[in-house]
């Protein structure tokens, strides 16, 4: 700000020479500059759109990240300037040692840190630059996941540099706000142990990967599709629709089953005939069953099994067991729908029965006993 002051009185100097015509020529410029700020906005974003087509595919990817990321936060700041500026060369009736002059300096202090923050903060595209980088010597897979959680650690390290700076532009002692925070920080460590621990938990599930972002897990009682994963919990948007959020010290505690990561899916149906059914033709009935499975394009035709499993209570059990590569949910069921239609046909064509708990009660009958000789004669 002294850079800013110096310019300032040498620029009010060089008016001075004018006469009575320097308030006059104050006000002009004060206008013109207010002006530019308020409607050169379009010509400042065309002005660096077009140096960022002419720098395109000429700079490294990391700097392509800053500068777009710095694009609109850099004309904002140049509107701020000028404003600033504006305000430094009106004719006010105050003197140069009034506080409102630094208290004017600090305002745009505090504007350019903030503005240098939302600068850092849109250019968070450095943390998946950095993964991808990393990807050949680490074997890190850059998804959406990594990314996700690393970028929110990057944009709190940003608000807290930005947070630090404003606070030493406003004269406090960030020293000693260290300090005191260290020590309480020391007083509430151990209220804070479920915090550091689902703080580890989530960096350690990023890591390790058992799941990501647009997975469909079972999670203990729970099952449906990650949508998020934060520096405390887990997101999961069950199949009612409905979101619940677990703490990750929880998640990691439980045992994970990711049906994402499978390449095929088990499916089983068991179909009940009535036990009147002739041997030949429940033998007919598994052959018409394998016969329709090898047919379906999204049946393993190598994973067929067809067998008489079981005599139950009520039926004689037929088990169809293969792998299908219907792996999504809504795939799964119209497939296992499209096939218990297709049994349905067979078992009409071979003439079988579908059976169903029934009862049977036997009623005995007992012959009248021998007449008492005694009875007889009387």
């Amino acid at each position: 700000m002294n850079e800013i002051t110096q310019t300032k009185n040498a620029f009010l100097t060089w008016l001075a020479g004018f006469g009575d015509y320097a308030p006059l020529l104050r006000i002009l410029l004060t206008v013109i500059l207010i002006a530019i700020g308020l409607f050169g906005a379009r010509l400042f974003r065309w002005i660096f759109h077009q140096l960022r087509s002419r720098l395109e595919g000429k700079i490294p990817d990391w700097l392509q990240i800053l500068f777009d990321g710095f694009i609109e936060p850099a004309i904002l700041f140049v509107r701020c300037l000028l404003w600033y500026f504006a305000f430094l060369m009106f004719p006010w009736s105050f003197d140069s040692t009034s506080p409102i002059w630094d208290t004017a300096g600090t305002i745009i202090g505090i504007a350019a840190v903030c503005l240098l923050t939302q600068g850092l903060w849109n250019s968070a595209g450095l943390c998946r630059l950095l993964l991808r980088s990393a990807q050949n010597r680490l074997d890190l897979e850059t998804n959406k996941t990594m990314n996700s959680f690393f970028e929110k650690i990057y944009r709190a390290l940003v608000l807290l540099f930005g947070g630090i700076q404003v606070l030493n532009l406003l004269g406090c002692e960030v020293n000693g706000l260290i300090t005191g925070a260290g020590i309480a920080g020391l007083a509430i460590s151990l209220g804070a142990q479920s915090t550091l621990s689902n703080l580890i938990a989530g960096a350690s599930m990023v890591i390790e990967r058992p799941f990501g972002i647009g997975d469909y897990i079972t999670l203990g009682s729970f099952e449906g599709t990650v949508e998020d994963i934060s520096f405390r919990s887990t997101r999961i948007r069950t199949l009612d629709n409905s979101v619940i959020t677990v703490e990750n010290s929880k998640v990691s505690a439980e045992y994970i089953c990711n049906a994402t990561t499978r390449q095929n899916r088990l499916l089983s149906i068991t179909v009940g005939v009535t036990y009147g059914t002739p041997r030949k033709q429940l033998e007919t009935l598994c052959d018409d069953f394998r016969a329709m499975l090898r047919k379906d394009s999204q049946v393993l035709p190598d994973t067929i099994h067809v067998i008489l499993s079981n005599f139950g209570a009520s039926s004689i059990d037929i088990e169809l067991r293969c792998y299908v590569t219907a792996l999504g949910g809504d795939d799964f069921r119209q497939l296992k729908s499209r096939l218990n239609w297709q049994i349905m046909d067979i078992m009409a064509q071979d003439g079988c029965d579908f059976a169903f708990p029934s009862t049977s009660v036997y009623l005995e009958t007992s012959s009248p006993s021998p007449a008492d000789p005694g009875e007889k004669e009387q």
